[in-house]
């Protein structure tokens, strides 16, 4: 329901509640009864918390007059038509302050009129925590890792594979974001959730997921030491290394793309290491082609040496779906940048799109799984890293741990 409408119904609740309610006029000092929702359903149940952005309805006594309305001490913005003798119409303000920012608030709405003040018993709640992204979701022990999200307030532990817990963390005042450091979680994978006052939040993939069977390819070969071997890398394009020095934070061998003075308009992917090139791999079974495309993701880490500016890099998935992952357009003058730390990227699937006017990734989405995976659960994939506008001055960047998960 849009705001207008709201306002709107508000409008023709509070007339008919004045010309149904006996207005003596004033007869004392202010008094809230109750608070109560909108709705003409709910309007006989009351209740004394509620979440910032709520519409509500104030009933009580001798409510003319009214020069302020607060929140926990934040002024509140009201219509005076919206105000009677008997009600008020009022929403909650969105930056009211809760215990979440203030664990000394007063928990009241307080009404001061000409004629006197009312003060009503209110707790301001705050939503469920969620989470958005999680910055490594193959950290290595010991790395800082950070949750982003909303409402990640009075955070009370956060629970780590293998059912270990976390309790020494860093939150900001917004709630956006909480910080740790990675135990070790030896060989157990599995969701992170944050435990809060106001619910949970579980992350959308697993960590510690480098080597089970949702991994594509982790460059890591028969025989190699560091994890087990995930590999369906085709032996060309870009360099598959294990040097430590170059991109710490890695189980072992990785994928560097490192090339430079490629001129505007360059779709010749298939030189100078410009792309990731994969062997088909049979990561589901058929039964999994029914799925939406929408509950899966793909996802990967990534660390770069230098600012990404103006390269294109396109993920493919057969011959007819990709998406042109351009990381660096939200911020086109500083790009984008991991800090030479690795960072996890979730791409979904049905993000992937079809080619329209011959180009790549623009046409429509993937919706189910049978358009991403082959008969016999089998999935080919690959990426390249092409030129547009602009030509690519230097590209120097690692992958790893290419994955599907279910998040969803």
């Amino acid at each position: 329901m849009s705001q207008n409408i709201r306002l709107l119904l508000a409008g023709m609740l509070l007339f008919l509640l004045a010309a149904c309610s006996k207005d003596d006029g004033i007869s004392g000092p202010p008094v809230v009864r109750k608070v109560s929702l909108l709705d003409s359903s709910k309007q006989d149940s009351s209740f004394v918390r509620a979440l910032p952005g709520t519409m509500i309805l104030i009933t009580g006594e001798n409510l003319q007059g009214i020069s302020s309305i607060t929140f926990n001490g934040l002024s509140a913005y009201f219509n005076p038509a919206y105000n009677t003798n008997t009600h008020v119409i009022i929403t909650i303000p969105d930056e009211t302050p809760s215990e979440a920012t203030d664990p000394k608030v007063p928990n009241e709405i307080r009404i001061k009129t000409d004629h006197g003040e009312a003060v009503f018993t209110f707790a301001i709640d705050i939503p469920p925590p969620s989470i958005e992204t999680i910055s490594n979701e193959n950290a290595l022990p010991g790395d800082s890792v950070i949750i982003w999200g909303s409402s990640l307030w009075l955070i009370n532990k956060i629970i780590l594979p293998g059912g270990r817990e976390v309790t020494a963390f860093n939150t900001d005042i917004d709630g956006f974001r909480v910080g740790f450091v990675m135990p070790d979680l030896g060989n157990d994978t599995g969701r992170l959730a944050v435990v809060a006052k106001y619910g949970t939040a579980v992350s959308d993939g697993p960590l510690n997921d480098h080597q089970s069977g949702d991994v594509i390819c982790n460059f890591t070969n028969a025989g190699e030491t560091g994890e087990v071997p995930r590999f369906s890398w085709a032996w060309w394009g870009a360099d598959r290394i294990n040097d430590a020095t170059k991109f710490p934070g890695t189980r072992g061998h990785y994928l560097h793309n490192i090339f430079g003075g490629v001129g505007a308009k360059n779709g010749a992917w298939w030189e100078g290491g410009r792309s990731g090139n994969f062997n088909p791999v049979a990561l589901f079974t058929d039964a999994v082609r029914t799925h939406q495309a929408a509950d899966y993701a793909l996802k990967f880490e990534i660390s770069t040496k230098e600012p990404w500016t103006t390269a294109v890099c396109v993920l493919r998935f057969g011959e007819e779906l990709a998406v042109r992952w351009i990381p660096w357009a939200a911020s086109p003058a500083e790009g984008f940048h991991t800090g030479h730390k690795w960072q996890t990227i979730t791409v979904p699937l049905n993000a992937f799109r079809r080619a329209s006017d011959g180009i790549e990734g623009t046409g429509a989405s993937a919706v189910s799984m049978g358009e991403l995976v082959t008969a016999g659960g089998n999935v080919a994939f690959g990426f390249r890293i092409v030129s547009e506008e602009k030509g690519i001055e230097v590209f120097n960047a690692a992958f790893d741990n290419f994955r599907i998960v279910k998040i969803k």
